[in-house]
């Protein structure tokens, strides 16, 4: 198993040349101190506001901002996407073309027999990638992928979001609406998220969990209407990245009755695995749940890609009388990128039925 420190290593060793862009040379380095936290802790009294904590957090290590949608096509199909843009601390990297940051977007769509996948780099200094305020409008973009708010307010919701994909034969263009029907949530204790029983991995992290989608797919084969339901991670740390973290496994979920939840297993080196998630309520009020609250259960795993991932799994919450499957609906959902992961759609049944998405790291 792979460290997920190590796979990100790569992508500041990507990220973080000290060459302007451009030039032929190809050696690239970057701080050997990368695996010891050299940002920003989470603190359990910071106090979450937005729109202000929209917008980035350079003083951590890292940060990203996560967009998964389960969509219905006018065509009778199904669709899964994903974006995120994730920004990287370059601690070691201060010259004009960094500026200290660096980012990275992935951008996936599943329909029932396709997948198409594009991933972007850009240094933090150039205005090519970025979340900022622009003529008052919250922008998420790098390089021609743009994610903007419509409101003047600088708030993310409602918005619209365009992003062309390409895959190995063919390119495809989502362009969507996003309007936010309930309130966001502080994962954890107020925003603050423990990831470890030790307490020395946690995150500021925040959900929205209630967005209705509406728009287009612009397919090969010819335009898609599509509508359905988003969910939005904001999450930024400096304590995920060091040697003893090995990856998680993470899943959002959006049950028929309205209710949501979010759960996820965190894997380590040097200690237990560590398990937690949010439950929440269709009118947006949240229960977050200890390790004693909840059981995550792998029921079945699958070899994808030369690797063995848990795709089917069992999840029970008494104190809710959840007792659900959750089950991915393409076995092969890995995102092809410079360290590769699973994200795809999942179907629940049980005590409830849903749809939403399965994320594994660092396998």
């Amino acid at each position: 198993m792979f460290r997920l420190a190590g796979l990100l290593v790569t992508v500041v060793a990507l990220l973080g040349c000290e060459k302007a862009p451009g030039d032929d040379e190809q050696t690239q380095t970057i701080n050997p101190n990368f695996l010891v936290s050299q940002g920003k802790k989470a603190d359990p009294n910071y106090v979450l506001s937005f729109p202000k904590d929209h917008l980035p957090h350079d003083a951590f290590d890292i940060e990203w901002w996560y967009l998964t949608a389960n969509l219905s096509g006018d065509d009778g199909h199904q669709y899964a996407l994903q974006w995120t843009l994730f920004r990287f601390a370059q601690s070691s990297q201060q010259n004009q073309w960094y500026q200290g940051q660096s980012f990275m977007g992935h951008a996936s769509l599943h329909s029932p027999d396709q997948h198409w996948f594009s991933e972007r780099f850009a240094p933090g200094g150039l205005g090519s990638a970025g979340v900022k305020t622009i003529d008052n409008k919250l922008n998420l973009f790098i390089d021609d992928w743009l994610w903007q708010g419509k409101s003047t307010e600088g708030t993310l919701f409602p918005s619209v979001l365009n992003t062309k994909i390409i895959n190995n034969t063919s390119s495809m263009e989502v362009d969507i609406t996003l309007t936010q029907t309930g309130p966001f949530v502080l994962q954890g204790e107020n925003g603050y998220s423990i990831k470890s029983k030790q307490g020395k991995h946690a995150s500021h992290y925040y959900s929205l969990p209630f967005i209705d989608v509406t728009g287009r797919l612009e397919l090969p084969t010819g335009d898609v209407e599509v509508s359905g339901k988003a969910w939005f991670d904001h999450e930024w740390t400096s304590t995920l990245l060091d040697q003893t973290t090995l990856g998680w496994d993470w899943m959002s979920l959006h049950f028929d009755n309205g209710d949501k939840l979010m759960a996820f297993r965190m894997r380590l080196n040097d200690q237990e695995d560590y398990q937690t998630g949010t439950y929440i309520f269709k009118n947006g009020d949240a229960i977050t749940l200890s390790p004693q609250q909840i059981t995550l259960t792998i029921e079945k795993s699958y070899e994808v890609e030369g690797k063995t991932l848990p795709l089917e799994w069992q999840v029970v919450i008494p104190s809710q009388k959840v007792d659900i499957k959750v089950t991915a609906v393409k076995r092969n959902a890995y995102n092809p990128s410079v360290f590769p992961y699973y994200e795809g759609a999942v179907k629940v049944s049980g005590s409830q039925t849903g749809k939403g998405f399965l994320e594994l790291t660092g396998y």
